[in-house]
């Protein structure tokens, strides 16, 4: 049986070892300086490759393993590493194909695939002149496209005049 005092000092004994357990965890602080850090460095426009974004990277691997708050800190570091990763090439939207039967539309529709390619991976300096060369690319493209016609249109249809029936 538990006497009178017995029972308010299990309690006491209970209640201090979840105040003390949970009042180890740093990693909620260290979450937080990480996360003071890191709006200020978006504040400022400071882009993910600077080095000033080492120190966030630091804070966030100093929140510790066994944290609460270490998953959050894992799906932020794996953000800003993906963004301080080199950038993959941007999509294309007009794939092209080469080689033997291909016609003038399929031939400028390659070259502009590989100006595309070639822009998405460019470091800045070049990207200026690829980008006009893309945009060039792309006019005559459409101005194939709008003179060549598939098999069985006779291209009347789009206001060409209808070659001549015997």
């Amino acid at each position: 049986m538990w006497t009178a005092f017995q029972r308010p000092a299990a309690a006491l004994s209970i209640l201090l070892c979840l105040v003390f357990s949970t009042g180890c965890d740093s990693g909620p602080e260290k979450l937080r300086e990480a996360d003071v850090k890191y709006q200020a460095l978006v504040d400022q426009g400071v882009r993910p490759t600077d080095p000033a974004w080492d120190e966030v990277v630091a804070a966030l691997e100093a929140v510790p393993k066994d944290s609460r708050s270490r998953p959050e800190a894992d799906k932020r570091l794996a953000a800003i590493r993906g963004l301080r990763g080199k950038l993959p090439p941007r999509p294309l939207a007009t794939p092209g194909a080469t080689g033997p039967g291909t016609d003038d539309s399929d031939a400028k529709r390659a070259a502009c695939e590989a100006l595309a390619k070639k822009l998405g991976v460019a470091d800045d300096a070049a990207r200026e002149p690829l980008q006009a060369a893309l945009t060039q690319c792309q006019k005559e493209l459409v101005r194939i496209e709008s003179h060549s016609h598939p098999p069985g249109e006779h291209g009347h249809e789009h206001g060409h005049e209808a070659p001549a029936t015997k």
